[in-house]
């Protein structure tokens, strides 16, 4: 692979690897919880979608042959997997599963934003540099998706929306609810942007909780 692709490719691994710590850490705050409960459930999910990929360098498991094919079929699985285990613990476990998600999330999203933090390589002085940064860790699809589009990159605000939720055609696979986990990646960018830099914070507005087609995010100075 050229050192251009090759980068690229341990770039989605990298991210595609923090889900996969988000959803150990849901697990671990359920299984403190709901013990064997959560563990039946996690056995059930994994039957269904696969265990994660073990901890190894990209080059010892990824398709050589079919590179594109092999991270695409990764982040579907992933995501699939994770969203699933949320539906099943929160429909066996309720508000109380619930409320370990969104624990779980803003905390990921707070662990990332203090290891960028430590990177020293992200201008976190600005709503732009904090923007990027948040865009080297969160899971959004494969870079020819071009899911988000910008529409106000200022110092002190940056807004992004999307006609699309990359993530939902993976939600949906999993039968979960959409807005539970749009709330919860609120959560994580949240816990993440604050993390970095607490003069500023992440909102989303009303409408994509509500579920309008268009997903709108803002990073603003406060």
């Amino acid at each position: 692979m050229s050192a251009f692709l090759g980068h690229i490719h341990h770039w989605l691994y990298y991210k595609i690897g923090r889900v996969v710590e988000r959803e150990q850490l849901i697990y671990k705050k359920a299984e403190e919880m709901c013990g064997s409960t959560a563990e039946e459930l996690q056995a059930q999910v994994w039957q269904i979608y696969g265990a994660p990929q073990p901890d190894m360098k990209l080059e010892a498991v990824i398709d050589h042959n079919n590179i594109h094919g092999w991270l695409q079929r990764q982040i579907t699985i992933t995501e699939t997997r994770e969203a699933a285990f949320i539906k099943e613990l929160t429909d066996a476990c309720g508000g109380a599963a619930r409320s370990i998600a969104e624990a779980a999330y803003a905390e990921h999203g707070t662990l990332c934003g203090k290891h960028a933090k430590t990177q020293g390589k992200y201008d976190a002085e600005t709503a732009s540099g904090i923007y990027g940064a948040l865009n080297d860790y969160v899971l959004n699809g494969m870079p020819c998706d071009q899911g988000d589009v910008v529409t106000i990159n200022e110092a002190d605000k940056v807004v992004w929306e999307g006609d699309v939720c990359l993530q939902e055609r993976n939600w949906a696979k999993a039968s979960v609810d959409k807005n539970l986990m749009k709330e919860l990646y609120g959560k994580w960018f949240a816990g993440f942007v604050t993390a970095l830099n607490p003069a500023f914070t992440y909102r989303q507005t009303a409408d994509t909780l509500k579920g309008d087609k268009v997903n709108r995010h803002q990073i603003t100075k406060e």
